[in-house]
């Protein structure tokens, strides 16, 4: 179990409002008081639920130990991981929101965004305003390629049901998850996240044991691709997944070369796993 905490920001400190820029940082309460309650807070919830994650967002209050909580954290729960939000240099892993990374990070991460452009429900956003459910497996499969993880904030309305417009992109992904989750779950990145197809398609690749992932962060367009510097060695073995059979390849000087049947299982994002050296 995770626990967020908004060290921050609280209203009952400084009510705001949030109008422009400047006022982010008008708004965090500093005085000792908030301090002293943040602590408290923090040091319940520890003693408490002994949470496997401690997230802590925006800030720490200047007044307050955040150092010192951390540490209560560590002897509490030592297996225990917390984020970058508490003001201070540690952190077991970096939290950007809304923007993603371009290569393999060494320190784990974790992207935190919403399906819309709100972190809650918010009756203003529609389809435009919802990211669409192939931008959202790509975003994820890209995430997952550079040592990352995806955190994906859902805005239930009033009553707790999930907006459609929401609903459609879970669904979507649950789909292809429930197909393709091998190349996610229990993964971890192989020696480069990014590669390409002869017709420009991305692709992105994962690594569990010997086995190879690649990705597809689009549709081909032809029978056969070709993947640019993928190179498996004598023995090994393609498959889609989805499919039973093993595809039948062949060398295309550094490349390979792939033949994919005529039907592709599911959407979005096709799968293949490679067996054997690779290189």
């Amino acid at each position: 179990m995770g626990l967020y905490y908004s060290g921050g920001y609280d209203w009952t400190f400084v009510p705001g409002p949030i109008r422009e820029a400047a006022d982010y940082q008008k708004v965090k309460p500093q005085s000792e008081a908030y301090g002293k309650y943040v602590d408290a807070h923090m040091r319940e919830l520890i003693d408490r639920y002994h949470p496997a994650l401690l997230w802590n967002d925006i800030d720490y209050p200047k007044s307050g130990h955040p150092l010192q909580i951390m540490a209560e954290y560590y002897n509490t729960v030592p297996d225990g991981v917390i984020d970058d939000r508490f003001g201070v240099k540690h952190s077991d892993f970096k939290s950007p929101e809304y923007q993603t990374i371009d290569k393999i990070s060494e320190t784990k991460w974790e992207e935190c965004r919403g399906l819309g452009r709100s972190f809650g429900y918010n009756r203003a956003e529609g389809e435009a305003e919802t990211i669409a459910p192939d931008e959202l497996i790509y975003l994820l499969v890209d995430i997952v390629s550079k040592n990352g993880n995806l955190l994906l904030d859902v805005g239930p309305e009033a009553d707790g049901t999930i907006p459609p417009v929401q609903m459609t992109r879970l669904q979507a992904l649950g789909a292809w998850l429930h197909l393709n989750g091998e190349a996610i779950y229990g993964t971890h990145p192989w020696k480069r996240a990014v590669g390409e197809t002869s017709e420009g398609i991305q692709v992105r690749f994962t690594q569990k044991d010997s086995t190879v992932y690649a990705t597809f962060l689009g549709q081909p367009k032809t029978a056969t691709v070709v993947i640019k510097n993928l190179s498996p060695g004598a023995g090994a073995q393609v498959y889609l997944l989805g499919s039973p059979t093993p595809l039948v390849w062949d060398h295309q000087g550094q490349d390979i070369k792939v033949h994919l049947p005529a039907a592709l299982p599911g959407q979005y994002a096709h799968v293949l796993r490679l067996t054997g050296p690779i290189s």
